[in-house]
């Protein structure tokens, strides 16, 4: 689908993008927030008391392309805000911070930007699940429930060593920011269960410029800083929220369902681990009626 259709889709829902400046102008986040259309044609604030949700992206993806398959289901039950991580999208910053910690508070810096004071329920997928962790671990009382989609809050810098050995591939970043249309298909042929040898070299340029050559250089970065599975690093916090989902494919070969169970391990009992069959690293792409009905049913719940 076109970003004009898709943008034509966010705004159907009652959704306007909007660019929230975070540290006096020093950070720039695009954000899909709740907006009203009323019979004049002028869009106004339209938050209402419904509860929030904030989508948080992987790093294959920007918010608008992440989301597309949720956003209709989840605007009906909450005021949905979908941004785009710091140096994704149109998002920006002058910043030398480039951990999943910084990301967190940019996110929660730009939601009280938007008036969203109380509590947040946060949805992460792939990086953005990193980001959703460091969110509940350095704002819990902000952050209320947490639903990790395929996110390799584990991974040791051996995790995924086969992967890369797979393409001849040295560093992590070969795999997840490919400069060729050949090697866009070979991350495509890990992370989801399409097939995708037959994408038009045409629109793998296409995908390539769009999604991975802006911010190049800050996103290698992003994966040189990270602070999930660096080596020798502190053992990582264990959150206070009550309840947390795992989401994963069955099929995902970036993070392996391994993980699923060791980052369940971690977060304790009551946190539920559904496994989608027939999934790769995009569950809410691949089988968006399953993922919307469980993660609705989480979110709504009240124990």
């Amino acid at each position: 689908m076109k970003t004009s259709q898709l943008e034509h889709r966010y705004e159907a829902c009652g959704l306007k993008s909007q660019v929230v400046e975070v540290d006096t102008g020093t950070t720039l986040i695009r954000c899909w927030v709740p907006w009203e259309q009323p019979e004049s044609g002028l869009w106004s604030a339209g938050a209402s008391e419904k509860p929030a949700v904030l989508f948080l992206h992987d790093f294959l993806m920007d918010g608008t392309f992440g989301w597309e398959k949720q956003i209709e289901m989840f605007t009906k039950e909450f005021n949905v805000y979908v941004p785009n991580l710091v140096f994704f999208g149109g998002s920006s910053s002058t910043s030398t911070e480039k951990t999943e910690a910084f990301q967190a508070d940019c996110m929660v810096k730009m939601l009280h930007a938007l008036e969203v004071y109380n509590e947040v329920m946060v949805v992460g997928a792939g990086y953005g699940g990193l980001v959703a962790f460091w969110m509940a671990h350095l704002y819990p009382k902000f952050v209320t429930k947490v639903v990790f989609v395929a996110s390799g809050i584990h991974m040791t810098p051996t995790s995924q060593k086969m992967l890369l050995a797979k393409f001849d591939y040295d560093h992590i970043s070969e795999l997840l920011l490919p400069t060729t249309a050949t090697g866009l298909k070979n991350l495509a042929s890990v992370a989801t269960t399409k097939p995708v040898y037959r994408l038009p070299t045409c629109v793998c340029k296409g995908i390539l410029h769009v999604f991975i050559d802006k911010h190049r250089h800050e996103k290698v970065e992003l994966l040189n800083k990270m602070d999930c599975g660096v080596r020798g690093g502190p053992p990582l916090p264990h959150l206070p929220q009550e309840k947390c989902l795992i989401i994963w494919g069955e099929n995902d070969l970036v993070t392996s369902v391994e993980l699923a169970f060791k980052l369940k391990l971690h977060l304790g009992s009551s946190t539920d681990l559904v496994v989608l069959e027939k999934c790769g690293h995009f569950p809410q792409v691949e089988n968006p009626n399953s993922f919307n009905r469980i993660s609705l049913n989480f979110l709504k719940s009240t124990n």
